[in-house]
């Protein structure tokens, strides 16, 4: 079990095998610790120190977020690292050639991504309602494909963002929802709200699945390598952002699972979800994230999670010169 706990002000114990979540001396919940797997703590909560060293000697991670779902840090112990798969990871990083080849690879799965999804939502619209952005999309891919650079491979990414998420906000049927364009720091509306959160949700899986397998998330090949930056972790996320983000936020709206009620402004005019909206996208996503894809690989049904996993145990295999090429994740 993946639990969240978002009641600002709560406190976290242990007690007779379970977690304890209490606030002002009220007991919110109890849930055995043998089911919890890992923990998300948004916002003002804390840990008493017999339950910090049952998370440590159990090695079950523990994620500090915002309030609002932006990663601050974690808790945890002994991270898997694979010494071999890091030290070929920095050579890898000196080989101009490999980086080239996997920007180019990461760039164009996930324009091809976005193609898909505008492709599929398409088909229950008029004809030519999405052309445009289809279009340019097919053209930006095939420019990629072509380009001997990854400042030109960044170049293209950005304006092949832009005609998708052109796409993306022709998609909501509700009046109450208007997109214009992405805006990611801060979001400045509800839209933008849900996919942030819902990004920075995505962030710490991959994060998860990249510890796991021992590679260093902050050395990557598109975005750029400084002391702050998981530069890999962003890589990595680029393939299924549309896939499990993007999609999702536009069912949601679609299906009025969420109204312009569950959104508020705070200071700076900056949107987030109200207390009981947040709990509703946390759950729902939490679901989306426990369903069953296809791996592209082997065609074989697996939850998300280990999606995410097998992924990066090929882009491990790829740095050690194990699989020739990298295939980003695609729904088939």
């Amino acid at each position: 079990m993946v639990l969240y706990v978002t009641e600002q002000g709560a406190l976290l114990s242990k007690e007779s095998g379970k977690l304890i979540v209490s606030k002002q001396g009220e007991i919110l919940a109890e849930i055995p610790l043998k089911k919890i797997e890992k923990i998300n703590l948004m916002g003002m909560i804390s840990m008493t120190t017999q339950l910090i060293n049952y998370f440590l000697e159990n090695g079950i991670e523990v994620v500090f977020m915002t309030q609002y779902g932006k990663y601050r840090g974690k808790l945890c112990t002994n991270e898997y690292r694979n010494v071999l798969l890091r030290l070929k990871q920095y050579e890898r990083y000196n080989d101009a050639a490999f980086k080239l080849k996997m920007a180019r690879a990461i760039v164009t799965g996930k324009l091809k991504n976005y193609y898909d999804f505008l492709s599929n939502r398409s088909k229950n619209l008029p004809r030519g309602f999405l052309g445009e952005e289809m279009a340019a999309l097919r053209k930006i891919i095939e420019k990629v494909s072509l380009a001997d650079t990854i400042e030109q491979i960044i170049g293209l990414e950005g304006i092949g963002s832009r005609y998708y998420f052109q796409g993306f906000g022709k998609l909501f049927k509700s009046e109450q929802f208007k997109f214009e364009k992405r805006v990611a720091h801060p979001p400045k509306d509800p839209i933008n709200a849900m996919l942030s959160l819902g990004y920075s949700l995505l962030y710490n899986e991959i994060e998860a699945a990249l510890n796991a397998v021992g590679l260093d998330p902050y050395l990557g090949n598109l975005h750029t390598v400084d002391v702050s930056k998981k530069s890999l972790l962003f890589d990595l996320t680029e393939e299924y952002r549309c896939i499990l983000v993007d999609s999702f936020v536009v069912n949601a709206i679609n299906r009025n699972e969420f109204t312009i009620q569950d959104f508020e402004e705070i200071e700076g005019g900056i949107i987030h979800f109200t207390k009981d909206a947040l709990k509703r996208f946390i759950s729902k996503f939490e679901e989306r994230l426990n369903s069953k894809m296809k791996y592209h690989l082997d065609d074989e049904e697996n939850y998300v999670r280990t999606i995410f996993e097998k992924q990066a145990r090929h882009y491990a295999r790829v740095v050690l010169g194990e699989d020739e090429h990298y295939i980003p994740y695609f729904r088939k």
